[in-house]
């Protein structure tokens, strides 16, 4: 038989704790994300084939 077990704030800490983490890198990525965009949006390149993406470091010689 189960043991009965009632809902405290000590059962639910770990779980807070969890969707806390996950809610800080998650917002994390998306601020990564939106500097990567308008720090490399100066190297976009409009073709007629569509967007491209040309870094002068990555570029082979």
């Amino acid at each position: 038989m189960a043991r009965y077990v009632p809902r405290t704030y000590k059962n639910h800490r770990a779980a807070r704790l969890l969707a806390r983490a996950l809610a800080f890198l998650l917002i994390a990525a998306v601020a990564l994300a939106i500097a990567m965009f308008f720090s490399l949006r100066q190297y976009i390149v409009y073709t007629p084939e569509g967007l491209r993406l040309e870094i002068p470091w990555l570029e082979e010689e």
